[in-house]
């Protein structure tokens, strides 16, 4: 298709709302007429991909993405993958005539002039900068941080922000990737170091790349040297995988070179093993700073979010992992989690607890944590209330059923092993009036009974037969599933009171919106003076916004009550990169902390679901908003 064509479809597609031709001649530097005859064209090849009234041009998107695919797969589609594609495009190349970029990207020179303003705002973050003379692209800076965001691009052009093999391998022409992972792995092991697979994933990633550069004759060149806190085994495990790089791809790493690569290596493994380290001596692997931090974490964990993480092997691993991470600040080289994002969405609980952690290291070390390394502080609590499995969680159970033959007690003995993560079988009973007083989530029975029985009851077969096992397990699981709705309701009710619901009709910034939410609570009694600062810094360390929901609320669980306060916004609030419809502001008492384990992660999970949402947001009330919220929980 040609290049034109092409263009105006994705002007269209990327849309929300219909263009003009005039609008569309505009973008494509074209008059009004050769918009007309673009679009004849277009509907010639596929009929009604186009179609207009009054308002302008409409496309078929399912349409458009179908022509769309039949163009090169590498032509970016989106601004954002334009953005990469263009700092990709300069670093790599040194300079780039943005004609040309415009010709590749198949898109105007007003087009490239739009996404150059968000080029520019990238690179700055990452201490670069952008110059462009005579319409002639360069990128400004240090090469390791050319090198840096080269990584951050390949992460984020990545599906689920994941980088496989292969698509390294086809990112760096000529550089067998395969070579570059046996051999860290290799030396990895004959040097007893471990690492893990996020953290190899990364290693192998900066090495394509520094390899890929070094080719291209852009070598580091700034001043540096090996720290002092590296030791020399560190530094023989660098050279010795350079050593094979230089042999396999004919370049040389100067010394600055191998002393990053040594960093790198020193803040994302480890020569320790893990089997002789105890809480007795982990003092002595970490130093005693390292050790309080790591002890006044998991005591936060315990104070404010009612997560018991005093376990022995938990506390040796995570003083390891805040060690690690200390070494990793200091050299600048914090690591890539490919699923943080999923994270924040699908463990926003355990999420919010790392983002505290986050806090505390900043408290005491002053180092900022960015999202990923949360991320990877998340896994290490999930990962120990995952091993917390208790009793707390399993249903009582009645069994009802004649002693013929010791029949009942071969059914209990049937059901407490087959569900024995689920059931606590608490009573036998074999006379029927017996069900009258017996206090217990489920009762289990042989018999027909024509008694009126409140509690949950599932009729089996003497017998236990794979039926009767399919009906216990779904009776289990609308038992859990009714308590956990019944008490998510009583909670909700309790804290969502008439005078904290709104529907607000006119447009505010999230500085403006959170200061008069906060202002909300402070004149009904619910929180003091320094409420809306803790809100502030709480988003600062980690955004609370959820694509078009926000739950802003301070880490520091000590308001005067409890309450959540909603605003329904006609006009969404521009939270960061989010366009935020509804913000919930969470507020809660010393006394009354569990509550927030009790609601934050099932509202988040409710909310992420595009539909529950938009239902959600149709409330007028805080008694329909309680409606909606607990209709829709599991």
């Amino acid at each position: 298709m040609k290049n034109h064509l092409i263009q105006l479809i994705r002007e269209l597609k990327g849309s929300d709302t219909p263009l003009t031709s005039s609008s569309l001649a505009n973008r494509l530097d074209v008059s009004p007429r050769s918009v007309k005859s673009y679009i004849q064209e277009i509907n010639s090849i596929s009929p009604d991909t186009i179609s207009s009234s009054h308002k302008g041009y409409v496309i078929d998107r399912q349409k458009a993405d179908d022509l769309l695919s039949q163009t090169k797969s590498s032509i970016p589609q989106t601004p954002e993958e334009r953005v990469s594609y263009i700092i990709n495009s300069i670093i790599k190349r040194g300079f780039v005539n943005a004609f040309d970029l415009c010709d590749e990207m198949f898109v105007a020179y007003s087009t490239l002039k739009a996404d150059l303003v968000n080029v520019r705002k990238i690179l700055q973050k990452g201490d670069l900068q952008l110059v462009n003379q005579n319409d002639v692209l360069m990128v400004n800076g240090l090469e390791k941080n050319k090198r840096k965001l080269l990584s951050s691009i390949m992460y984020s052009e990545s599906r689920n922000n994941f980088v496989n093999y292969e698509k390294m391998s086809a990112s760096f022409d000529g550089i067998d990737v395969m070579f570059i992972k046996n051999t860290i792995t290799e030396e990895f092991e004959k040097h007893h170091f471990f690492i893990n697979d996020y953290s190899l994933e990364n290693l192998i990633l900066h090495s394509a790349i520094t390899i890929d550069r070094i080719r291209n004759g852009y070598s580091a060149n700034e001043a540096g040297s090996i720290p002092p806190i590296v030791r020399s085994h560190e530094y023989d495990l660098a050279r010795s995988i350079i050593d094979h790089f230089e042999e396999k791809f004919g370049v040389h790493f100067n010394e600055i070179e191998v002393a990053e690569f040594t960093m790198l290596i020193l803040s994302r493994a480890s020569n320790l093993d893990y089997e002789t380290i105890t809480v007795d001596n982990v003092r002595n692997y970490v130093g005693e700073n390292i050790y309080q931090l790591a002890d006044d974490i998991i005591k936060d964990f315990g104070s404010y979010f009612y997560i018991d993480l005093s376990q022995p092997e938990f506390f040796v691993r995570f003083c390891l992992h805040i060690k690690n991470l200390l070494v990793r600040s200091h050299s600048g080289y914090f690591s890539k989690n490919p699923l943080t994002d999923s994270i924040k969405q699908n463990c926003p609980l355990i999420y919010d607890a790392s983002v505290n952690a986050a806090r505390l290291i900043r408290e005491k070390t002053g180092i900022n944590l960015n999202d990923d390394e949360i991320a990877y502080i998340a896994f290490h609590i999930g990962g120990a209330l995952e091993l917390q499995s208790t009793l707390s969680n399993k249903l009582s159970v009645a069994i009802f059923c004649p002693g013929y033959y010791n029949l009942n007690n071969r059914l209990s003995d049937t059901i407490s092993r087959r569900f024995s993560d689920d059931l606590i079988v608490s009573s036998i009973l074999t006379q029927e009036e017996e069900l009258d007083k017996v206090l217990c989530d489920l009762i289990i029975s042989t018999l027909v009974t024509d008694r009126r029985i409140s509690v949950p009851f599932v009729e089996v077969s003497p017998i236990i037969k794979d039926q009767d096992l399919e009906n216990i397990r779904n009776k289990i699981d609308e038992i859990r599933k009714e308590k956990k709705r019944k008490v998510f309701r009583e909670h909700l009710s309790y804290l969502i009171k008439e005078e904290l619901f709104e529907v607000c009709e006119e447009s505010f910034n999230k500085e403006e919106t959170i200061h008069q939410m906060a202002e909300r609570l402070k004149e009904l009694d619910y929180v003091g003076d320094s409420f809306e600062s803790e809100i502030i810094e709480r988003d600062s360390i980690s955004s609370v916004a959820f694509d078009a929901f926000a739950i802003p609320h301070a880490m520091k669980m000590h308001e005067k009550k409890t309450g959540i306060n909603i605003r329904i916004c006609k006009t969404p609030v521009k939270w960061d990169e989010m366009e935020v419809k509804l913000i919930m502001m969470l507020c809660f008492n010393r006394n009354e902390r569990y509550l927030f384990n009790e609601l934050f992660e099932p509202i988040s999970m409710i909310l992420v679901d595009p539909d529950n949402f938009n239902e959600v947001i149709k409330a007028r009330s805080a008694e329909e908003f309680i409606d909606l919220l607990s209709e829709m929980s599991d």
